[in-house]
């Protein structure tokens, strides 16, 4: 148990598998008392059974992310419940491929929009309500590095991952008067229901990142060590404390961050 984090409560979103249920076992054996969500309630059980089996606190409830409604009546009752919220994980997400980034259905291609953009939105507005009288929180968006450069044969999921960079950068710059922290990570390439796919099947060995990783850097930063790299973008294979070490040089360079580099500066 992480003393900093005994007694703090926190949601994640699509818990029942992959990297959000690694993340929800490491948050509760670090003290937290975690909140599953998943759109499948029965779907969490052994979640839920492995966490109580361990010695540690959760809860599960169903969620559907696009689901505003449900997002604002399951968070206002978290709080009721457990008297405040320290924590919000956006893991869910999902993904659709195609040969050409124009042959996907409309309805398909939206789709993963709705729950990679969307979903984030809905649930952090309705966190925010309350982390912004707490003075205090945190958010961590789980985003990719696809979303930093074009994947033709997953365009739906690269620029709902790029939209996710922009949004998670905007909502630090407005949570940050209210003591809130917020940060965006990718868990690199793991092994998970969505790599399972032949697309990834000749991807060499070495190039497959522990799915364990992801639940280390989430606990890490929940702990508020990483605090001064709010609205930063980290890789789970990033040296936290090295980014940290250096967070002066990496605000007053603007990195770990998406920008626009540019051969002339059309404002200046």
């Amino acid at each position: 148990m992480t003393e900093a984090l005994s007694g703090q409560i926190a949601l994640i979103t699509g818990a029942n598998r992959g990297i959000g249920k690694q993340v929800a076992v490491d948050l509760a054996a670090a003290g937290v008392t975690v909140v599953l969500s998943a759109r499948d309630i029965e779907s969490l059980v052994p979640v839920q059974e492995r966490i109580e089996t361990a010695g540690g606190r959760c809860d599960r409830m169903t969620l559907d992310v696009t689901d505003q409604s449900l997002v604002e009546s399951t968070v206002t009752q978290i709080v009721n419940q457990h008297g405040r919220i320290d924590l919000l994980v956006n893991n869910a997400g999902i993904g659709a491929g195609s040969r050409h980034p124009w042959d996907l259905p409309v309805e398909e291609w939206w789709a993963v929009h709705e729950v990679n953009v969307k979903g984030p939105y809905i649930c952090t507005q309705a966190v925010m309500r309350h982390m912004s009288r707490q003075r205090s929180g945190r958010i961590i968006d789980v985003g990719s590095l696809v979303g930093t450069y074009p994947n033709p044969s997953a365009s739906s999921y690269s620029s709902s991952k790029a939209a996710l960079f922009r949004w998670n950068s905007c909502l630090a710059e407005g949570a940050r008067e209210f003591g809130v922290s917020v940060f965006i990570i990718s868990p690199g390439l793991v092994a998970t229901d969505m790599t399972d796919r032949p697309q990834f099947a000749d991807i060499p060995a070495d190039q497959w990142v522990p799915i364990e990783k992801t639940g280390e850097l989430v606990v890490a930063l929940a702990s508020g060590k990483a605090d001064r790299l709010t609205g930063r973008f980290i890789h789970a294979l990033d040296d936290l404390d090295l980014l940290i070490e250096h967070a002066d040089e990496i605000i007053e360079k603007n990195l770990q961050t998406v920008v626009m580099q540019m051969l002339k500066d059309p404002f200046a």
